[in-house]
């Protein structure tokens, strides 16, 4: 099973990484540009001397119909009583006329291996030199971590249930990361 490794992190990945981890698996997240600053969120777990970290994927449209718990995903989101029209941002009407605002995906099922010198912690914390768009970008980070912490140990319980599963059967599911594949890749990637 999974443990949580120290403490709650958001970290970038190394660029060239994620290519050949993508390579090889193409449900791997990665885009070829525009990804160096994408957080994953890093929850830096552990399985068997083995750090995986999960990714945190921004809000889509098709994600006001999805659970916001399911097997392998949660949804972080925030309750508010009006929704931002002309916004991007992903709103769903609840029954009481309040809103949901769906802020990310934890996607478990996108979740990858990962070793020391391959990715660096996020600063959360704004600063003087921050332009205002960091500093809102910050404050959504900060948004969404806080709501992380207080589901850490589902998201490590059911990270745990979905890696034991692929390992002992053998079958990647639908829209999964091969994980016995993506480790081989972790353990003969060198970092420069």
């Amino acid at each position: 099973m999974f443990s949580l490794k120290k403490n709650l992190k958001f970290i970038t990945i190394d660029q060239n990484y994620l290519k050949t981890l993508h390579d090889s698996c193409r449900e791997v997240y990665y885009k070829p540009t525009g990804y160096e600053k994408k957080p994953y969120i890093g929850i830096l777990i552990e399985e068997k001397g083995v750090e995986y970290v999960i990714p945190l994927s921004s809000a889509k449209e098709k994600h006001k119909s999805w659970k916001n718990v399911d097997t392998d995903r949660f949804l972080i989101f925030e309750n508010c009583k009006t929704a931002e029209t002309g916004t991007k941002d992903i709103y769903v009407k609840n029954k009481d006329g309040t809103f949901k605002h769906i802020l990310s995906v934890i996607d478990l099922k996108k979740m990858i291996p990962i070793k020391s010198g391959l990715y660096s912690e996020v600063d959360l914390n704004p600063s003087k030199k921050d332009s205002v768009q960091e500093i809102k970008y910050k404050v959504l980070l900060n948004i969404e971590y806080t709501f992380c912490l207080k589901i850490i140990d589902s998201v490590i319980q059911k990270a745990s249930k979905l890696y034991e599963k692929q390992i002992s059967t053998g079958k990647v599911i639908k829209f999964c990361c091969d994980f016995k594949l993506l480790e081989e890749k972790c353990r003969e990637y060198t970092v420069d």
